[in-house]
């Protein structure tokens, strides 16, 4: 799994004046309403702060690049439609399921 917390380096590109940045990146942020609660199987909503794993089918709906004159490196992003996902309490590392089996069945 990849760390998506911002980094030091982003947090200080986008700040303009003291100000607290978020840990992560804003679209990376999910809400479940209660009709998606009901499709997950969650009755009892969970702890804050628990941790759970989500594995989910995803669409790629958008794509952006632009790029500014002395800025280097172009900005680029994907804009993804989740489609289908489950919802699982965090296993211990051992325990683990192999992702690309769980995305992919029949493949590995």
């Amino acid at each position: 799994m990849i760390d998506m917390k911002t980094t030091v380096q982003a947090k200080n590109a986008t700040m303009l004046a003291e100000v607290e940045q978020a840990e992560y990146p804003y679209g990376l942020r999910i809400r479940l309403d209660n009709d998606s609660l009901k499709k997950l199987g969650i009755s009892e909503l969970p702890a804050i702060d628990s941790e759970h794993k989500l594995v989910a089918l995803v669409c790629v709906i958008g794509l952006n690049m632009n790029e500014n004159a002395g800025e280097g490196e172009p900005n680029r992003s994907v804009e993804l439609q989740i489609e289908q996902m489950t919802l699982s309490p965090a296993k211990e590392e051992d325990e683990a399921t192999d992702t690309a089996k769980v995305m992919f069945p029949g493949m590995a």
